[in-house]
């Protein structure tokens, strides 16, 4: 491929990751014409959780509660869009973040309602006349319009009409946790905005841009321009992921992550281009060779903001470190002690970026000691697992292990296992609090319910447990309630934590190559890449926790019910675990499931003392799930 040709290909490709980034950048931060974007202020949410991909092109996105809402009052809007599966979108003429407004609300898998609700919660239905058709992922169209009662609202050629008292307002369309595409978005005083190509101009600004320097690199040094023209196609397979999801793989702080496919293609050029700059220098002197790299060093000391005059020492010393590598390399022949020289060179250049990395925010961030906190914190861990071992009871299972059972009073025995929410929580005094306790009220006779869950327990735990005293439990029926658990992220699977710690290798004291921070940034983007993103307890370790159990059940003539973990503000960050529940319980006979999350998605924050721990509303209502699910099966 000759030059030109090369070079043509490199600055269209430019354009392009310029372009789509632009794009990207704009659907996740940009609002139509007239409108503002309003942020709830949502906890953090997996990337994975809140979308499968990338932003599409041209579009704006919304998800996490975010809301585009009308700078202007209106009676009226329009809307167009993609709605995800398991998407949902609420739209209303009166928007009120804090308290109670009319909306139509669009679920996929459901037909469309008037609700009296708040935006990020369930609600009451509203007066309402017409059907509209059950909604399937996918584009959607909607057109809503006040009336002398309430609204109407049109949709796939079908209207639904509501009782509202709501005054004229601000129009708004809120997301619920997962991305929604809007396409296109209108009131009554403003015509339909689309995102526009503001990003084309962007393309086409970076490819002018980049020809100029190709160009007049190549009259300059040739070579240097062919490699840093192929350096530039770099970020092309990142372009495959979510620039938001690599970022927080990777725990990069301050990141601008729908452009990360551009910044490494323009890293990789800038390096290219102080490495070819070095060898051209490297026949004047090692001095020469080295001013390339040091600037590079610094740019690259710049982004990534490192501090101190220890965290800049360092910096430059990489700079120097990398043209004292090209300078070698290009006077191999003549260089006395070649091989020795490039050795120590390069270690120069490795323990300089290591050190350099540790004086940036992200080195910080990828320290060992750093990367878990709390219940996922090695010191954690590692009581976990000594408790789980030992085996001793407890009288507050807080953490470590189960309170003892008490001898078998009744014909039937329910056993109820799972994490703090079952037994354990902080927010409570007694088990008495728990729902188990109330189950045990409402049981019939002959049946008795015994607690057996422990704070910072998942599945991993509960299989350990019951390998080793599944007969002690003495029960018919077993329940498992987990999710939150299962999401915490750890260095490594619970499976591997365990037999590392088995091993001796798990210590608070990381190992030697666990402080090495590049070493760290790898294996969070090799982890947070695959399927699991870095749970401890990913979606198939969790199948093969929970089928080992049922199947030990299975062996004593045990019946095993499945219960999805309730989280607020929306169940849905766990549903990859609540699909293998159910997925399970229609594999297993001895088997069942129960959504007790969607039962508590009904009451909002009366069921919540915080994201998943129970208020006694929560627990009442959990009993009352189990209870009515056990009889329906007839487990009683």
């Amino acid at each position: 491929m000759n030059t030109r040709l090369l070079i043509a290909v490199s600055v269209l490709t430019l354009g392009w990751l310029s372009a789509i980034c632009a794009s990207r950048s704009n659907a996740r931060n940009g609002a139509p014409e007239h409108t503002s974007r309003h942020s709830r202020g949502q906890p953090f949410v997996s990337q994975s959780v809140l979308a499968k991909g990338p932003s599409p092109w041209n579009t704006w996105s919304l998800a996490a509660y975010q809301s585009f809402v009308s700078i202007d009052s209106s009676d009226s809007i329009e809307v167009a869009g993609t709605l995800p599966e398991g998407g949902r979108l609420a739209v209303t003429l009166h928007h009120r973040p804090a308290d109670t407004t009319s909306a139509l609300v669009i679920t996929t898998g459901e037909a469309p309602q008037g609700l009296r609700m708040q935006l990020d919660g369930a609600g009451q239905a509203l007066s309402c006349t017409g059907t509209m058709p059950t909604v399937a992922p996918g584009p959607f169209s909607l057109r809503m319009a006040r009336t002398a009662q309430g609204w109407t609202a049109t949709m796939a050629g079908q209207t639904l009409q509501c009782t509202s008292p709501d005054s004229v307002g601000h129009p708004s369309v809120t997301a619920g946790l997962r991305r929604v595409s809007i396409e296109g978005m209108a009131v009554s005083t403003h015509p339909m905005s689309s995102p526009g190509m503001h990003a084309v101009g962007v393309g086409i600004g970076a490819s002018l841009t980049g020809l100029l320097g190709l160009l007049a690199l190549a009259r300059l040094r040739p070579r240097t321009s062919v490699a840093v023209a192929l350096s530039g196609l770099i970020g092309l397979p990142v372009l495959l992921i979510d620039g938001a999801r690599l970022a927080e793989a990777l725990r990069l702080i301050g990141a601008r992550d729908d452009w990360l496919p551009l910044t490494i293609s323009l890293s990789a050029m800038a390096l290219t281009l102080s490495i070819g700059l070095a060898a051209s220098f490297a026949a004047r002197s090692w001095r020469y060779a080295a001013v390339p790299p040091l600037a590079f060093a610094a740019l690259l000391g710049i982004a990534w903001s490192v501090s101190g005059a220890a965290g800049w020492a360092y910096t430059l010393g990489f700079g120097a470190a990398l043209g004292g590598l090209v300078w070698a390399q290009m006077h191999a022949a003549s260089l006395k002690h070649y091989n020795l020289i490039s050795l120590a060179v390069a270690c120069a250049l490795i323990g300089t970026l290591e050190v350099m990395v540790r004086f940036s925010a992200v080195g910080n961030v990828w320290n060992a000691s750093n990367t878990q906190q709390g219940a996922g914190s090695t010191a954690t861990l590692i009581e976990q697992f000594e408790a789980l071992e030992a085996g001793k009871y407890t009288f507050y299972p807080a953490k470590g292990f189960p309170v003892r059972l008490p001898q078998k009073q009744e014909r039937r025995r329910i056993v109820c296992l799972g994490a703090s929410s079952t037994g354990g929580a902080f927010q409570n005094d007694s088990l008495n609090d728990f729902y188990p306790a109330l189950l045990n009220q409402m049981a019939p006779e002959g049946t008795e319910v015994v607690n057996q869950g422990v704070g910072g327990w998942n599945s991993f735990h509960v299989r350990k447990f019951i390998d080793g005293h599944a007969d002690r439990l003495d029960g018919e029926v077993w329940t498992i309630y987990l999710g939150v658990n299962e999401n915490l992220p750890t260095a490594m699977p619970f499976s591997a934590l365990y037999d590392a710690w088995k091993a001796g290798d798990l210590t608070e004291r990381t190992q030697a190559l666990d402080n090495i921070r590049l070493f760290q940034g790898l294996r969070l983007l090799v982890r947070g890449l695959r399927p699991g993103g870095g749970a401890g307890v990913s979606s198939n370790d969790l199948k093969d926790n929970l089928s080992h159990i049922i199947g030990v059940a299975e062996q004593r003539g045990i019946n095993v019910l499945l219960m999805s973990e309730g989280v607020r503000p929306d169940p849905r960050v766990l549903w990859h675990y609540y699909e293998v529940m159910n997925e399970l319980a229609t594999e297993h006979s001895n088997a069942s499931f129960l959504d007790t999350a969607a039962v508590l998605d009904r009451y909002n924050d009366k069921a919540f003392i915080d994201t998943n721990h129970l208020t006694p509303n929560g627990h009442t209502r959990v009993a009352r799930a189990i209870d009515g699910e056990l009889r329906r099966l007839g487990w009683y």
